[in-house]
């Protein structure tokens, strides 16, 4: 055997070991990672690697061209085509292997992401005062009225989150911001009147309550108050004024009739009287109501229903939302397509960029 053609075998080996070692170190990482979680979205894409073994044979044959061939116009007898040569196939090889991991969809691991949508949040705020047991709705409470309308509204929400402050003459937020519609209404069904010992009705502290809960305080958020209106407490321009600024808006519900119905003790079932021993009645204050409204330049609605239409509140709701944008934050399943793809891209380019013919002129 020529010592030529020694020089050429070698050099064929050496390029089919460097090729093993190569295909080796690329199955141990692709098992470690398997084990470790990585997975792969479509596998039927490897049976691309089938044709391999025509471009193994393939390659085979033209290096024994390249032997064979003989000429003093270009180099294809010297020593470094056969090196060329196999440089060039390696390297397209591991561009179609990136290019068929890539289309496989590789999985691996979870990733946070940002969603953006158009929501803002909604936080009730429910009047618990006596006067809401007032039974003028139908023979129904003003409170199971209340309840009726934000169980129907809920149903109907469409990603935004809602919490319920509940308030007498002391507020408390009774349920964090969330979009656990079921924890919302079963905190809705136990709000009762008996829930605060200290009586009254001061929605300003209900209003402040509810807009601290706000996390971001320039949102397109929405307060949306249910009372009958009866404010004990001092005047709530102030208040009004933080609305304003903030950018909150507050959908004012009143609950009640205006010819009322008597205010019931803590038992529910004996009236309350007064001094002179007369029943007290109460009648729902739309004066109250209105003004609200009218300085917020909100929506305000009188509900003398047992089941009230939600449509009006929701409008409301999704009209301030619009045009604000809020990241949620969701773990998804990570893709590393773009990894193989890469590998794709470098290998591509050590191909083009590798002579294969050196031209020479005598």
């Amino acid at each position: 055997m020529s010592k030529q053609r020694q020089t050429y075998l070698f050099t064929l080996t050496v390029g089919l070991i460097i090729d093993a070692f190569l295909s080796i170190i690329l199955i141990l990482v692709l098992q470690y990672y398997k084990a470790k979680g990585l997975q792969f979205q479509y596998t039927d894409v490897f049976y691309l690697c089938i044709l391999f073994i025509p471009a193994y044979f393939y390659f085979y044959k033209e290096h024994q061209r390249i032997f064979l061939r003989s000429t003093v116009s270009y180099t294809f007898g010297s020593p470094d085509h056969p090196k060329r040569h196999i440089m060039k196939f390696l390297a397209l090889k591991f561009c179609l292997l990136g290019v068929i991991f890539a289309v496989s969809d590789p999985v691996f691991g979870e990733e946070e992401r940002a969603i953006p949508i158009q929501k803002g949040d909604v936080m009730v705020c429910l009047d618990l005062s006596r006067s809401m047991d007032v039974n003028d709705i139908n023979n129904t409470s003003r409170l199971e009225a209340g309840r009726n309308l934000l169980k129907s509204m809920v149903n109907k929400l469409s990603g935004q989150r809602i919490g319920l402050c509940v308030f007498a003459q002391n507020a408390v937020i009774q349920l964090p911001l969330t979009r656990d519609y079921a924890q919302f209404k079963l905190m809705l069904s136990e709000a009762n009147t008996n829930h605060f010992s200290n009586q009254g009705t001061n929605i300003g502290a209900a209003l402040v309550k509810a807009m601290a809960s706000f996390e971001k305080k320039k949102a397109a958020n929405t307060v949306l108050l249910i009372t009958d209106g009866e404010d004990h407490e001092a005047s709530l321009s102030s208040i009004v004024d933080s609305l304003i600024v903030s950018n909150t808006k507050l959908l004012s519900i009143a609950v009640g009739t205006e010819t009322g119905g008597p205010v019931l003790r803590s038992d529910k079932k004996s009236m309350r009287l007064d001094a002179n021993g007369n029943i007290i009645l109460s009648k729902v204050d739309l004066a109250l109501v209105k003004n609200l409204a009218k300085a917020t330049k909100g929506l305000w609605l009188h509900i003398t229903e047992t089941f009230p239409n939600p449509d009006a509140i929701l409008t409301e709701i999704n009209l301030a939302s619009k045009g604000y944008s809020r990241d949620l934050k969701f773990k998804v399943e990570q893709r590393l397509f773009h990894i193989p793809l890469m590998l794709a891209l470098l290998s591509f380019f050590i191909y083009v960029l590798i002579p294969f013919r050196i031209n020479r002129k005598w």
